[in-house]
């Protein structure tokens, strides 16, 4: 089998018997290319690659590469072959493969206190309170930024509050607004949109020039807030997203209901809110815990 012709081959199962998002094919086929022009430079064909040349193309990719990247790749490749060996018997040379992967950092999150403060420093402009129902919205529905950009009217049940969103994976889930949220989106519905429509549009979010709100849009916006209240850590969309789940879980919620409502495919990608959660708890013990204050007594005497 041609090297081109097992990487599509492994595209189109991923994209259609997995139901994969675009993005994710995308980054599997940008990773995979990588690997095959490596291997096609070393004279490889699929057959012929062995457990040394994984570790060659490896060292290789990290001379240049941030190790999540260098572990997202590996992760691609590792799935290309585990397909090739299923579908193929292609021998798979990633089997004894064990990298040292750098863990993952965990998710920052902003307290309510200074989501508040984000809230309340926009002025009371069309232009700011327009920026506010976006970072509002975010906050309290949990949305990728993306979702927000492409938001259609036919997805909001004012009535019942609600969202009705198609994620990765064209996955439905029903997301609650709320009263906040809802009355921020109701005034700029009345009030700013349609002095801003150009033409019609089934797009909710729409700009002054009637332009379709963009993902660069909302990054810049936070990052002037970020740097204007001096927030910490620095503020993205995603950083939302994850003061969301964190706001969910610290009020009791179900770790298999903040799964819903992100819209993740795996409850382990959801599970990393747990060591936030477990972080505060461990800090919050060891300032206020009687015991704490006797194991400081005790190293006093």
């Amino acid at each position: 089998m041609e090297f081109i012709e097992a990487v599509n081959d492994f595209l189109h199962h991923c994209m259609i018997n997995e139901g994969k998002a675009k993005n994710t094919v995308d980054a599997y086929r940008r990773d995979l290319n990588n690997y095959r022009l490596f291997m096609t430079e070393k004279g490889m064909n699929l057959n012929q690659i062995v457990y040394k040349d994984i570790i060659d193309w490896i060292s290789f990719i990290q001379q240049s590469k941030k190790p999540t990247s260098v572990n997202r790749m590996v992760s691609s490749v590792t799935g290309f072959h585990r397909f090739l060996f299923e579908q193929y018997k292609i021998i798979d040379p990633t089997v004894k493969l064990s990298v040292s992967r750098a863990k993952n950092p965990l998710p920052k999150t902003l307290t309510r206190a200074d989501v508040n403060r984000l809230l309340e420093s926009f002025p009371s402009t069309p232009i700011g309170e327009y920026q506010k129902t976006i970072c509002e919205l975010l906050f309290a529905t949990g949305l990728r930024v993306s979702e927000l950009c492409q938001l259609q009217f036919q997805q909001i049940y004012i009535e019942e509050g609600i969202l009705r969103i198609i994620g990765k994976g064209d996955k439905e889930r029903i997301i609650p607004i709320g009263k906040s949220a809802l009355k921020a989106y109701r005034n700029y519905i009345d009030n700013i949109r349609p002095k801003w429509l150009k033409k019609a549009s089934s797009v909710v979010f729409i700009g002054p020039n009637g332009k379709q709100l963009s993902r660069q849009y909302v990054w810049s916006v936070l990052k002037y807030k970020s740097e204007e209240l001096n927030l910490q850590p620095k503020i993205s969309p995603h950083t939302l997203r994850h003061s969301f789940a964190s706001a969910l879980l610290q009020g009791g919620a179900d770790l298999r209901i903040i799964q819903e409502l992100l819209g993740h495919s795996d409850i382990s990608t959801t599970q990393i809110y747990t060591h936030i959660e477990s972080g505060r708890l461990h800090r919050n013990y060891d300032e206020f815990h009687p015991g704490r204050l006797l194991d400081k007594e005790n190293e006093d005497e």
